[in-house]
């Protein structure tokens, strides 16, 4: 089920005592609906916000999707002839160390810093299993939603922001700690049914062993 941007807005009205949807509000709100989505997406890794794509690998770099999110680790895979290697995600800084054959990449921004590449000195490497979380969508009254379970934890996320909107000194610590708890909350219900992880081998792949994806 998706819910979209004016079942949050009608939640939020209720939320501060309205009975209907205030038109010269709604815009403002909005945004402030979509950042506290934004908020409650990146608290932790939503299997319903996880996405799979084939990477292709140019002199050692993959784009990385558009709705790819910096914020939750990632993971990639490579067939090498039958035999499915993991490769390791390392940090940046640590790009000089790698030589060809060590199976690692790392993650950089290009352009503005709103689009990612993955790097991979890899020299047999052209394909690539990528799975990630990706980024909240920018909610719309009817065309684009969210499959986030709780209409209720992003409206109290957006009163927040509204409170603080109509009085920048408000104390909003009460309305910030509600958010974060109900936001704990749905990672419970969440991780209740979540299925349960397969071990890897001791010599690390993963092909029909193990966390195969």
């Amino acid at each position: 089920m998706l819910y979209y941007q004016s079942d949050f807005l009608t939640t939020l009205a209720h939320l501060m005592g309205e009975r209907t949807l205030n038109s010269t509000t709604s815009a403002v709100r909005a945004g402030m609906v979509q950042n506290a989505l934004i908020d409650a997406y990146r608290a932790y890794p939503w299997r319903f916000a996880r996405a799979n794509a084939t990477l292709t690998v140019t002199n050692g770099v993959a784009t990385l999707p558009t709705d790819y999110d910096n914020n939750h680790l990632a993971y990639a895979k490579y067939d090498n002839g039958g035999l499915v290697e993991d490769i390791d995600f390392v940090d940046a800084d640590d790009e000089d160390e790698l030589l060809d054959g060590d199976r690692a990449a790392w993650v950089e921004a290009i352009g503005d810093g709103d689009r990612y590449v993955l790097k991979i000195k890899d020299t047999d490497v052209a394909l690539l299993r990528f799975r990630y979380q990706k980024l909240a969508p920018n909610l719309s009254t009817a065309s684009t939603g969210t499959p986030y379970p709780n209409k209720r934890t992003i409206a109290i996320g957006a009163r927040r922001d509204v409170k603080l909107g109509q009085n920048p000194d408000a104390d909003i610590s009460q309305d910030q700690a509600l958010f974060e708890k109900e936001i704990s909350r749905d990672i419970s219900a969440h991780q209740v049914n979540a299925p349960r992880k397969r071990r890897r081998t001791a010599h690390g792949q993963t092909g029909r062993a193990t966390g195969d994806w």
